[in-house]
């Protein structure tokens, strides 16, 4: 698609022409511009030429109200005055154990703006997890909407100083308090002793330079890596990590001011805390938070139609929800509105019914490829370049090199590559082993001068025939098959044959059939069936076809361990509590519960017969009550879908 052709004023979307190629090496031609800077330098710019614009929106009541970048400005002064004098200074790390709220940008800002570290945690972790990461940051100051996540964290000894964004009773949070807490108070009393309209713009003006003048190389953010391969570790990133990528993009994309933002990715996390989120400060572009966490879907929505975002980032399961209702509800246009320009998808691949949908309403959908510990950005997609190659995620930005090792693993150079992690010098060394080039744990092929994503080192398995079997273009391929899958798990390692374990998306079904389970039970069944059949007629490789499927009726959760807080599949853990499922499609015995063995459809015969001694074989289990709903109480509550219960 040329593109001239896409709606409204279009990114520039020229990196494919640029990208290069020199054995295993792949690079763009295209110089990175600019300077490294720190954030507070970039926050002094905005603050110099754009005073009077909006830098960011929340919502109140049935509207938004904006916050200018002078009255941004004025907040993070004052807290960083707050914060120094609470004795917090450069190197020292700044906790906010919080939801995306307007209070933690203006706490990330006022950090990063003293040379300090800030260090966001996912405010939804139990108080196990939420106590050992917030420890193990050895934060001098600790930010929290209220007693509740207060309680959460503990209160290491080596807090001085505690700020709770909502009222909160001074005996509770006494209460709360180590020894070594020297203050506490709520956040808006503190800018309160530090605002004052005689002494604002010296202060303002003397702060910001001070801001402006912080080593771009030195750490600004702490970011704790999702956990999906192991122990959690504190990811240290510099401003120049941060904003180098933001000058890469400039050069390929053009981010105005007139853009809007719709945020609800968690700043905890690479892809809505520096991507996204730095995206849109950068360029000056303004930042609506969504306070529907991505979780009310509802709210999300009207969110939506209230700021018509013209530019959107977010993971696959929110592309699904737009799309579904988008097309059960004709009525509501403004859903894909005029103004929307391209939307990015990161976490998983956008599965390709998906991005078909996007593109035959000529709305560019972006990939990219990165980790945390690269800040997170290394490659992005070409607006102008059809789609074509399965698990393709662009090329590298400007100033990034991608290597791809003997063994596959992809490495990478450039000014986004992180200082290494927190206190642990050996992973440090594992992944930066002095040689110029970080480990990133991922698999990857040219294609062209391009990236082509194959999986993490550690899903790689063999059959019990040696055969090596790469999961998840399988799993990713199924995906894009099947509209009615959300999630989806191929298994087999050590044995004959693989099989996939598949989580139904149900807000799709719920709008589908309704309250109607019986028909959804049904059609969905006969459509997965479908699914797996085509895949195995046309998939090439006969030792990667699929010879049963169980169905698990459940969403995948958080709080279950199985998703990462920025919703990434926890495999390890989805086995674990799915072992019975596994074991009920390749171990199926007496001892197998009758609730797994009715969820596996087995696409070849097996004559064996039903363990419960009823009137059939096992290949006929699945026809024994509901396939697609109806898990045993003691494996999950009851799925909801749209005017019932399954």
């Amino acid at each position: 698609m040329p593109t001239e052709a896409l709606r409204g004023s279009s990114p520039r979307g020229h990196q494919a022409a640029a990208a290069a190629r020199s054995g295993s090496e792949l690079y763009s031609t295209i110089p990175l511009p600019g300077q490294p800077e720190s954030v507070g330098s970039l926050l002094a710019r905005q603050v110099a030429s754009r005073a009077g614009q909006p830098a960011y929106g929340v919502r109140q009541g049935a509207k938004f109200r904006t916050v200018s970048w002078g009255a941004l400005g004025d907040d993070v002064t004052a807290l960083g005055r707050f914060l120094v004098a609470a004795g917090v200074g450069p190197g020292d790390r700044v906790v906010a154990f919080s939801p995306n709220r307007a209070e933690m940008l203006v706490v990330e800002l006022a950090t990063m703006s003293l040379g300090a570290v800030y260090v966001p945690i996912f405010a939804g972790y139990a108080e196990a997890q939420a106590r050992e990461l917030v420890a193990q940051a050895r934060p001098s100051a600790l930010f929290v909407p209220g007693g509740e996540q207060l309680r959460r964290t503990g209160v290491p000894g080596s807090v001085r100083v505690v700020v709770t964004c909502d009222p909160t009773e001074p005996a509770e949070r006494q209460s709360l308090m180590g020894d070594s807490v020297s203050e506490t108070t709520r956040f808006a009393d503190a800018l309160m002793r530090f605002t004052g309209p005689a002494e604002a713009p010296a202060a303002r003006r003397d702060f910001l330079a001070a801001a402006a003048a912080v080593d771009p190389g030195e750490p600004a953010l702490m970011m704790f890596t999702s956990g999906t391969t192991g122990r959690q570790k504190g990811v240290l990133l510099s401003h120049d990590n941060i904003l180098s990528q933001q000058r890469a993009l400039s050069a390929i994309w053009s981010i105005t001011p007139a853009d809007r933002f719709l945020c609800y990715l968690p700043w905890h996390h690479s892809f809505g805390g520096i991507f996204e989120k730095y995206a849109a400060l950068y360029n000056g572009a303004t930042l609506f938070l969504d306070d529907s966490a991505g979780k009310d879907f509802d709210r999300l929505l009207q969110n939506w139609e209230a700021v018509r975002p013209t530019i959107y980032f977010s993971i696959p399961k929110i592309y699904q929800q737009l799309v579904v209702r988008a097309q059960g509800h004709p009525e509501e246009a403004w859903i894909l509105h005029p103004e929307l320009r391209f939307v990015f998808t990161a976490a998983a691949a956008l599965p390709a019914n998906l991005a078909t949908f996007f593109a035959e309403r000529r709305i560019p959908v972006l990939e990219g490829w990165g980790l945390t510990e690269t800040a997170p950005c290394c490659t992005v997609t070409d607006l102008a370049e059809p789609r074509t190659v399965p698990g393709m995620v662009g090329y590298p930005i400007p100033g990034v090199r991608l290597r791809i090792a003997a063994d596959g693993e992809i490495l990478v150079q450039g000014p986004n590559v992180m200082r290494g992690y927190f206190e642990d010098p050996e992973a440090t060394a594992r992944a930066l082993p002095g040689d110029g080039w970080f480990r990133t744990g991922d698999l990857g092929v040219a294609v062209g001068a391009g990236l082509k994503l194959v999986a993490r080192k550690d899903r790689v398995f063999k059959l019990l025939n040696a055969e090596k079997v790469v999961p998840t273009g399988i799993e990713n391929q199924l995906a894009g098959m099947n509209p009615y899958i959300r999630h989806v798990i191929v298994v087999g390692s050590g044995r004959d044959y693989l099989a996939a374990l598949v989580f139904p998306d149900f807000y799709r079904i719920g709008e589908e059939f309704g309250a109607d389970t019986a028909t959804a039970d049904q059609v969905v069944k006969a459509s997965l069936r479908d699914t797996v059949r085509t895949f195995n007629r046309e998939h090439p490789i006969r030792y990667e076809k699929i010879r049963a499927f169980a169905v698990i009726s459940r969403e995948l959760t958080i709080e279950g361990n199985e998703l990462t807080p920025s919703l990434k599949v926890r495999v390890g853990d989805v086995l674990n509590s799915g072992a019975g499922y596994v074991e009920a499609v390749y171990d199926p015995s007496a001892d197998c519960d009758c609730h797994f063995l009715r969820k596996v459809f087995r696409l070849e015969p097996d004559s064996r017969s039903c363990f419960a001694g009823r009137d059939r074989t096992l290949d006929q289990c699945h026809e024994c009550g509901n396939f697609v709903f109806g898990d045993p109480p003691d494996q999950s509550e009851p799925v909801t879908v749209k005017g019932g219960r399954a």
